[in-house]
C-alpha cells in the first residue's frame, strides 16, 4: 500500500517537473472584452498588453482601451470614451518617454477616437495626460496616426492635424475638401501623405502647403506607401481594387483590399482573392502571389525559430491568420480561436504575441527563457505549485522509509487534495458544457412579439425600427444570411437601402434615408458580431434593425 502511494505521488510529479525543464516556456491567456470587436492589432510594451475595442455596442456601453499585465493577464487599467460613436478603428500608438523642443513626456499611449478627440494616456496607469479635439463629419478619426520627431500627426475626417507629444498643443492644421475613412497618414523626410474617399492623394509640407494627385475612381483607405520606386496605393473600387504606382496601374485585384505592409523594399498586399508580394526598388515587381482571403491589417513578426514571417488575418468564419510569403504555401495558425479576424499580430520583446478577433476576444502567448522582461520578484503560481507538490512527495518517501504508515497515508491524502484542487474547476466547466448540450433548443425565437400573426411562427421575420415607427414583415423562409433577408424584406416593404463597402463587408448606411449614428442588427435578440453577408440564419430567426 505504501509503495503504491509513493509511486502514484512520483507519477503525479513527473509531468509538472518536465514542463519546467524546457529552455523556452510558453504561457497562454485570453480575455473576452465583451463590448465590441478588435479590429486593430494589440501592442506589447513595458510588460503590458494594450488593446482597444471598436464597433457595435448599445445602451450605456462604449468602446474601451485596456492595459493588461503581460504575464498574468490581470487588468491594470481601462479607459472609456463616453462620447465615442461607432467604428473606432484608428490603431493605437505607443510612444516611449522622451523629450523634444515641445517638452518632455512619459510613456504614452496615443488614441484617436471617432468623436474627433485625440487622447494621450499615461501608459503606466491609464490617466489622461492630455486631450485634443479635431473635427467630426459623421465620424472623427478612423485612420492610423504617425510620429514626426516630437509630434503626433493625426489624419482627421477632413484634414490633418499635428500635436506636441508633451502637452497636446496644436502645431499644424490643414483643412481638405474631401472626406476620409481609415485614411492613415505617412510621414516622409519632406512631407506628409494621406488619401481620401475620392481617390485623391494629398501631399502636405510641414509648413502646410498642399498638393494633390488623383489616383483613380475609388477610395484610399490605408497609409500611402513611400517606396524608392514611387508612391504605392491599393485603391478600393466599385468593381474590386487596383494597385497603383503613382497614377500608373500595376494590377487589378479583388474586393475590400487589406491594409498593406511595407518592410524596406518589400511590400505585401492582399484582398478577397490573393495575397501579393512586390519588391519596389527602381520599379515595383511582383515576387509571388497565393490564393488567400484577407481584408485587415497585414503585419510582420518573428517566429520562435527566429524566422521573419508575414501574417495575413483571415476574414472568414474559420478565422485565424495566414502565415508565409505570397508565392508559397500560406499556413493558417491560431484558427482554433475561431471567427473573423481583421486585426494584425502584435509582438513584443522575447517573441511574445498578442492578437484578437472580431468577437472581441484577446489572446496572448508569452514565451520565457528566464532572461527577459518576464522575470519578476515573485514566482509564478505554477512554479510554487510544483515546489509544494515536490515537498509533499519527498515527505511521503521519508515516511515510507521510516515506516510511519499513519503519516504516509495522511500526507498521501494531502497530495491528492493538492492535485485535485486546480483540476476541479476544469472538471466543473466540462460538466456544465455537457449539461448545456443536453438542453434542447427552442423551436420558437425568444424575441417573438405576441402582436404578430400566428402564421409567422416558425418563419423568418425582419423588424425595422424606423423613426416613423417599427415596421415588420414575416412569413419569410429559405434565406441563408442577413443581407439576403434584409434586401428582400426592404423590397417588400418599399424601404430604400443605402449600403457602403467596408473591410468587414457591406454595411447598411441608411434605411429610407435615416442614418443616425449608424445601424446595427440583432438576430433573435442578440447583437451580431459579424457582417450582414456572413451572419447566418435559422429557419425561425428574427432579425431586428436598430438605429444607434
Amino acid at each position: 500500500m505504501l509503495r503504491t502511494i509513493a509511486l502514484l505521488a512520483l507519477l503525479l510529479l513527473l509531468p509538472f517537473a518536465s514542463s519546467y525543464d524546457d529552455g523556452l516556456e510558453e504561457n497562454r491567456w485570453s480575455v473576452d472584452l465583451e463590448n465590441g470587436y478588435i479590429s486593430t492589432k494589440p501592442l506589447i510594451a513595458d510588460g503590458q498588453v494594450f488593446v482597444r475595442t471598436s464597433g457595435f455596442w448599445t445602451g450605456e456601453d462604449r468602446p474601451h482601451v485596456y492595459a493588461f499585465n503581460l504575464v498574468s493577464g490581470e487588468e491594470n487599467w481601462r479607459f472609456k470614451n463616453l462620447n465615442s460613436t461607432q467604428h473606432d478603428m484608428s490603431p493605437l500608438l505607443y510612444v516611449p518617454a522622451d523629450s523634444s523642443s515641445c517638452g518632455e513626456w512619459p510613456d504614452l499611449l496615443i488614441v484617436g477616437w471617432t468623436d474627433g478627440t485625440v487622447t494621450a494616456l499615461n501608459a503606466g496607469n491609464g490617466s489622461l495626460h492630455w486631450s485634443a479635439q479635431t473635427e467630426v463629419e459623421t465620424w472623427g478619426i478612423t485612420g492610423s496616426m504617425a510620429l514626426d520627431d516630437g509630434l503626433v500627426v493625426v489624419p482627421t475626417r477632413q484634414g490633418l492635424s499635428s500635436f506636441c507629444l508633451s502637452d497636446g498643443d496644436l502645431e499644424l492644421r490643414v483643412d481638405l475638401p474631401q472626406l476620409g475613412w481609415r485614411n492613415g497618414v505617412t510621414v516622409t523626410p519632406d512631407y506628409y501623405m494621406l488619401g481620401n474617399e475620392e481617390g485623391i492623394l494629398n501631399t502636405i509640407s510641414r509648413s502646410g502647403q498642399v498638393s494633390n494627385l488623383t489616383i483613380g475612381e475609388g477610395k484610399i483607405r490605408h497609409p500611402p506607401l513611400h517606396t524608392s520606386a514611387g508612391t504605392l496605393i491599393h485603391l478600393q473600387t466599385s468593381s474590386g481594387s487596383t494597385i497603383y504606382l503613382g497614377n500608373q496601374t500595376l494590377s487589378n485585384e479583388g474586393h475590400s483590399p487589406a491594409i498593406p505592409l511595407q518592410v524596406g523594399s518589400q511590400v505585401y498586399l492582399g484582398a478577397s482573392e490573393y495575397v501579393i508580394h512586390l519588391r519596389c526598388e527602381s520599379t515595383c515587381i511582383e515576387q509571388g502571389r497565393s490564393e488567400f482571403h484577407t481584408n485587415g491589417e497585414i503585419t510582420a513578426f518573428t517566429s520562435i525559430s527566429d524566422e521573419s514571417m508575414i501574417a495575413f488575418p483571415r476574414n472568414t468564419l474559420e478565422g485565424g491568420w495566414g502565415v508565409g510569403l505570397p508565392g508559397e504555401n500560406i499556413t493558417v495558425i491560431h484558427d482554433d480561436i475561431g471567427t473573423y479576424t481583421t486585426a494584425g499580430f502584435g509582438q513584443g520583446p522575447s517573441l511574445n504575441q498578442a492578437f484578437g478577433n472580431d468577437n472581441g476576444v484577446l489572446h496572448v502567448v508569452v514565451y520565457s527563457s528566464g532572461q527577459d522582461e518576464l522575470e519578476s520578484d515573485s514566482e509564478p503560481g505554477s512554479t510554487i505549485f510544483v515546489r509544494i507538490l515536490a515537498a509533499i512527495v519527498f515527505s511521503i518517501i521519508i515516511f515510507i522509509v521510516s515506516g510511519n504508515k499513519e503519516m504516509t497515508i495522511k500526507v498521501g491524502l494531502v497530495a491528492m487534495l493538492v492535485v485535485l484542487v486546480p483540476v476541479l474547476p476544469d472538471m466543473s466547466a466540462l460538466w456544465s458544457e455537457q449539461i448545456e448540450d443536453l438542453v434542447p433548443e427552442s423551436d420558437e425565437s425568444d424575441n417573438w412579439d405576441d402582436s404578430w400573426p400566428d402564421d409567422w411562427k416558425g418563419t423568418q421575420v425582419v423588424v425595422f425600427e424606423l423613426e416613423s415607427g417599427d415596421v415588420a414583415i414575416g412569413g419569410l423562409s429559405d434565406f441563408d444570411n442577413v443581407e439576403e433577408l434584409t434586401d428582400f424584406a426592404a423590397g417588400e416593404l418599399q424601404i430604400t437601402i443605402e449600403k457602403e463597402d467596408h473591410q468587414f463587408g457591406p454595411w447598411i448606411k441608411s434605411f429610407n434615408g435615416e442614418k443616425g449614428d449608424g445601424w446595427e442588427f440583432y438576430i433573435d435578440g442578440k447583437r451580431s458580431m459579424v457582417g450582414i453577408s456572413e451572419a447566418e440564419l435559422k429557419p425561425n430567426s428574427v432579425v431586428e434593425w436598430r438605429m444607434t
